[in-house]
């Protein structure tokens, strides 16, 4: 699929994502478990910021204090130091992060990137109504956990044509199944068809098949040996395999024979 270039962190609709601003974020971080806390600081951080000028110091800890409201009813949340927003003067630099900021990217916002128009379009009209906060959250936002399955699977639900994100959080393997299966849930869902992600036991029936299929790979051997699984096949199909093989190097050739028992 083609690059759109539409980023997930602010992709229109009055809707923008925050979740790696500054991106250190512990591993298991959601936003869900501090939206009270949050909705302060970046109210505070806003405020600041407009009384007393960027900051000049580095970051300590895991905020940001350019990270703040980008509208008056405090529900768009943003960079309030990114250049689009400063006469294309970027002020991230005293905050020790301007580099990692600029390249930043997440497993959901590089699926978004690669979807049709219509797709994207789909999803976020799901979103609706959220702040960025919510918007944000794999927990808290159906959407954004559909993504971590990769572009293919999202792909898949957007044209269902659902009709709100209720619907979508219903999906009881949304919640349930790793998101590392998403490539092999996306080759099955070929034969199983779309409309098989609202069944009820598509997570035990995934299940079985993920665990047949790691099976049959094989053990893993004392010294792996081969070329990373990332230089030899897309980010998603990588991460299956790795879940599924417990393994991070493979050859190509045992790459081709796990490839043709899919």
């Amino acid at each position: 699929m083609k690059h759109s270039g539409l980023l997930l962190c602010s992709p229109g609709r009055g809707l923008s994502c925050v979740a790696c601003c500054p991106p250190i974020r512990p591993a298991g971080y959601d936003h869900a478990d501090h939206l009270g806390s949050l909705r302060r600081l970046l109210a505070e951080n806003t405020r600041q910021l407009r009384e007393q000028g960027p900051p000049t110091k580095p970051i300590t800890g895991y905020w940001c204090p350019g990270l703040g409201y980008l509208d008056s009813a405090g529900r768009q949340a943003g960079c309030l130091l990114h250049p689009a927003l400063n006469q294309g003067q970027d002020l991230r630099g005293p905050t020790g992060f301007q580099e990692k900021c600029a390249r930043e990217s997440c497993p959901p916002a590089r699926a978004f990137a690669t979807l049709a128009e219509d797709q994207r379009d789909a999803l976020l009209e799901l979103c609706q109504g959220m702040d960025s906060l919510s918007f944000g959250s794999p927990r808290l936002n159906p959407v954004m956990r559909l993504l971590t399955f990769g572009p293919e699977v999202a792909a898949a639900a957007a044209g269902l044509g659902l009709g709100s994100r209720e619907e979508l959080a219903a999906w009881p393997w949304l919640h349930e199944t790793p998101p590392a299966w998403g490539w092999l849930l996306a080759r099955r869902l070929e034969d199983w068809g779309a409309a098989a992600m609202a069944s009820a036991d598509l997570a035990a029936r995934l299940a079985g098949e993920a665990q047949a299929l790691a099976q049959r790979l094989g053990p893993v051997p004392p010294m792996e040996q081969g070329q990373a699984l990332h230089t030899l096949c897309g980010e998603w199909e990588a991460r299956a395999w790795q879940n599924l093989s417990n393994r991070r190097r493979v050859r190509s050739t045992d790459l081709a024979r796990w490839r043709e028992l899919v």
